[in-house]
């Protein structure tokens, strides 16, 4: 009896604890590596602004609240350095283990459950999205939860304490991203075809359906707003290939051949699976089907709406990376079923792949820093800066003076008082000024979304000698002209 405690302490509390002591101690080694960069300062810059502002902001942005809301009051009490605001996302993906392993544990078994759990831990996708102060990681840990609480609802027949954590999760879930809606598609087919899911949970599932609604309502008009925004505008999101399906599974497994030994041995795990026809041992089969579909459904379904309106971008794909780990250790759970021999090499090969290949410095390419270091050095007090498109002002502010950058209502009209201007095109470049300059430096952030024509650069060609070009930032070049 002591000895069936002990071991139950082991499953139940010490491997995650250990599991979520390795995501934040490998997760935070790097955190500070690399300048904000991306869409991070302009997530910190809204953050930090008072309801008035951030509302407006909330207007014309593609993700809902919820993230900004949380960094806000960490902002309050932690403040705006690098490190400080990387800490949430950090936290959220570190926690995101304990609820994989939880699932795996209590609806799949152990060896399932460690397996996708280190896959997961050494996964250089999941670590670079620990680094970036953006939502995603919060997106992937709510998803987890709700996963895991629609299991836990459908094994207790309904029970109350998981049809709340049901409904508050899914409610978040969509409070923290668009995709989240995916989430419920997912659990709704699985209500409606798996014949023990439907009997044991429709009429809860059904009600907790309703009650997220009614506490998505106030968010509902600006979510309709913002889909129509997507289909008479579109989104910067090329439109997919055929070949995407494979290069997203490629960066959620680390590298190249990892994603080819996986994928071969999920379809090794469906061919044994037709031909046995037999279930796989000790998992219930209506669980299985519930990650196929958590990995499956949202992913071809994501890439076939992208056709239209595209959005089939890694980073918004980063919920289903938790099914895709998952149907791998259920994969190699089966074709190593009653053979240990089989079983314990093919996991060691798997979590030795994400280990051979993962990379713990994710981020080092953003150096935003260093880029505004190099316009100081040109700049002097007769020097007009132009950024385009506008919006790469925050990143540029942040760490060309970062007292600007906290007066955030007055952010821009301290720039332009330094002659620094983000702008969209070239009518914005004022004539006078131009002619009082003694020389100019051209911030190009992808102006091509803005400026397709490159009227700007034209312009202060035209007007000045070119006297250089610096690219060697990453998605940056800065020009330099001189009389």
């Amino acid at each position: 009896m002591k000895s069936m405690h002990s071991k139950q302490f082991y499953y139940d509390l010490l491997i995650p604890i250990l599991l979520l002591a390795i995501n934040l101690i490998i997760k935070a080694l790097f955190l500070g590596n690399g300048s904000l960069g991306g869409d991070e300062p302009f997530t910190v810059f809204y953050s930090q602004a008072d309801f008035s502002t951030f509302a407006a902001m909330m207007q014309d942005e593609n993700n809902p609240p919820l993230y900004f809301i949380l960094l806000h009051f960490w902002i309050k009490l932690f403040g705006i350095s690098v490190v400080s605001v990387r800490i949430l996302p950090l936290i959220f993906s570190s926690l995101t283990v304990v609820f994989i392993y939880k699932l795996g544990q209590k609806f799949l078994n152990v060896r399932v459950a460690l397996l996708a759990s280190l896959l997961f831990t050494f996964s250089n996708f999941h670590t670079f999205f620990a680094h970036e102060t953006r939502v995603y990681p919060l997106f992937t840990l709510l998803t987890t939860i709700s996963m895991y609480s629609f299991l836990s609802l459908a094994g207790n027949k309904g029970g109350r304490k998981h049809f709340i954590s049901l409904l508050f999760s899914n409610t978040l879930l969509i409070y923290s991203h668009f995709l989240g809606f995916f989430v419920i598609l997912a659990q709704v087919i699985a209500v409606v075809f798996i014949r023990d899911f439907r009997k044991a949970i429709l009429k809860k599932y059904c009600f907790i359906c309703l009650l997220t609604f009614v506490l998505y309502l106030p968010y509902l008009r600006l979510l309709i707003s913002r889909f129509s925004t997507f289909n008479d505008k579109g989104t910067w999101v090329p439109s997919p290939t055929p070949e995407d399906l494979y290069t997203n599974l490629w960066k959620f497994s680390n590298a190249p051949v990892n994603t080819v030994v996986f994928i071969l041995l999920m379809v090794t795990a469906l061919i044994l699976l037709i031909l046995n026809r037999k279930k796989i041992s000790g998992i219930p089969p209506g669980n299985i089907k519930v990650i196929l579909i958590w990995f499956l459904v949202p992913y071809l379904l994501i890439f076939l709406i992208s056709l239209v309106t595209p959005m089939f971008l890694d980073r918004y794909l980063i919920f289903i990376s938790i099914g895709y780990y998952l149907v791998i250790a259920v994969s190699i759970h089966f074709i190593g079923s009653g053979k240990n021999w089989i079983f314990y090499p093919l996991s060691v090969m798997a979590v030795f792949l994400m280990l051979f290949t993962y990379n713990p410095r994710t981020g080092d390419e953003r150096n935003t820093q260093e880029l505004v270091n190099t316009i100081r050095q040109w700049k002097t007090g007769k020097t007009a800066v132009y950024l385009c498109p506008e919006w790469i002002d925050k990143g540029f502010v942040y760490y060309y003076n970062p007292e600007y950058f906290k007066d955030y209502k007055n952010t821009r009209t301290r720039l332009n008082t330094d002659h620094v201007f983000p702008i969209n095109s070239a009518h914005q470049v004022n004539d006078t000024l131009l002619l009082n300059c003694e020389s100019a430096i051209y911030l190009d952030g992808w102006s091509v979304q803005v400026d397709p024509e490159n009227m700007i650069y034209r312009k202060l060609a035209g007007a000045f000698r070119k006297v250089e070009c610096n690219e060697n930032f990453h998605g940056y070049k800065i020009y330099h002209f001189s009389r």
